[in-house]
């Protein structure tokens, strides 16, 4: 019997989302790799390998490099671009669940690209840097904080926790069995020490308000959801060089970026939101 085809996970784990798109590339004046086979006219570039081979070894134990391999991991892509193009043939692409798949991909990548693009080409200056310093670190108030919060989705969910805690419940518990946070809730809540910088200036602006020990009286709404706040302890803080915090201040400028070219792009963007139908019963 001959043996069959090659079809384990590293195949269908990483099937390419270009080759379902379309039987024959658009793209072979990008890429200028060496052509390695062609499978009913439709290329397989040196590219291509090396795309393929990453993927495939996030997948699995890497293969030792050498012509066998290489022979192995070419016979992988013919595989995949003879599915890829029956599938095609079939008309598969535009079954509901693929159809949703490769627009989720081609979405995903392509905002990634984007992304990328605009990062690439609006570097943080220096001076940028020095003045996010000199209002964010330098700027802020010398204390530091210990805390821990139980975070829930609602007010009303806030709100019953604190009645909770008010009858005598203990915040470590309420913390663990609730909070959506749950890497601090399975410390009891605990947030460890942070700054002032660390944290959403309204968590901030309700701590401040707070004696060691003592719980918020009402709910923190952050855009995270709710928070229940209790004060653990405080002390002086000496704000690190720049040095230290150079790589943070630079993503968190970064960061601001994005959010700012995001709020210009949807502010130009038509963006209907359609109220979904209830179907009567």
């Amino acid at each position: 019997m001959r043996p069959l085809l090659r079809l384990g996970p590293s195949l269908t784990a990483v099937l390419a989302l270009t080759a379902l798109l379309s039987g024959c590339h658009h793209y072979e004046n990008i890429d200028k790799s060496q052509i390695l086979a062609t499978v009913n006219g439709e290329r397989i570039t040196e590219q291509d390998y090396r795309d393929y081979l990453r993927a495939r070894d996030l997948q699995e134990p890497p293969l030792t490099r050498n012509r066998q391999s290489k022979q192995i991991i070419l016979n992988e892509l013919i595989n995949r671009v003879i599915l890829a193009q029956a599938a095609l043939k079939r008309g598969l692409n535009r079954r509901p669940d693929v159809y949703v798949a490769l627009k989720e991909d081609r979405e995903n990548i392509l905002a990634r690209a984007m992304l990328k693009h605009y990062l690439a080409h609006h570097h943080v200056s220096s001076k940028e840097l020095h003045a996010l310093y000199q209002k964010e670190i330098l700027g802020a108030p010398h204390r530091e904080y210990e805390a821990r919060h139980i975070l829930v989705a609602t007010k009303a969910e806030a709100q019953r926790i604190l009645r909770e805690l008010h009858h005598g419940a203990r915040f470590s518990v309420l913390a663990r069995r609730d909070s959506l946070d749950v890497p601090s809730g399975r410390k009891g809540g605990g947030l460890g020490w942070f700054s002032a910088s660390d944290v959403l200036p309204s968590f901030y602006h309700a701590l401040v308000q707070l004696h060691v020990g003592e719980v918020s009286p009402k709910p923190i709404k952050t855009r995270f959801g709710w928070h229940i706040v209790q004060l653990q302890a405080e002390r002086p803080y000496t704000p690190p060089p720049f040095s230290a915090v150079r790589e943070q201040l630079y993503r968190s400028a970064e960061q601001r970026d994005v959010d700012d070219m995001m709020a210009t792009m949807r502010s130009k963007s038509q963006i209907h939101l359609v109220e979904p139908h209830n179907n009567p019963t």
